[in-house]
């Protein structure tokens, strides 16, 4: 106490002797900062609700189909309403056809409707999936006349 101040303050030289150091004004200096914490993290700035991954991008994805091997490439473009549109292309061996993706996103589902021409006939099919990481895809294909077989997506450059 030589210099004026109360040694029980954790502070020292925060509260001068003769000043009031009643529990209540020591609970109320310790829980005035966790009251600016709580106050600045729930109404000016404060951490932002979480974002959810978006489908924008390359995704890449291999399937069989009839026993034969197939490549598939999703180029996706999602607005802020989770609207996605893009194309598609499949490679088969030599041959690679191509068409048009439009559908939803709705963290965590996909679902794409996608329409193509095979050999002069439009054919239309679907691909259901979870985002399961902002970087993979686990969904299913149907397209043809054959059964939906699994088809998991990866962007392309992670």
């Amino acid at each position: 106490m030589a210099n004026g101040y109360c040694p029980r303050c954790p502070n020292e030289g925060s509260l001068p002797i003769g000043r009031d150091f009643s529990p209540t004004l020591r609970c109320q200096r310790a829980l005035a900062p966790l009251l600016a914490l709580a106050l600045s993290s729930s109404c000016w700035g404060g951490p932002a609700e979480p974002e959810y991954p978006t489908v924008t991008g390359n995704w890449t994805g291999t399937g069989v189909s009839f026993d034969t091997a197939e490549s598939w490439t999703f180029r996706l473009e999602e607005s802020s309403d989770g609207a996605v549109t893009g194309s598609f292309s499949i490679r088969v061996g030599r041959l690679v056809f191509s068409g048009n993706a439009g559908g939803t996103h709705t963290y965590p589902a996909v679902s794409l409707d996608l329409d193509m021409v095979f050999f002069g006939t439009v054919v239309s099919g679907t691909y259901q999936g979870q985002v399961i990481s902002p970087d993979s895809i686990e969904g299913r294909v149907h397209l043809i006349e054959d059964l939906a077989r699994t088809l998991d997506l990866n962007r392309l450059g992670s």
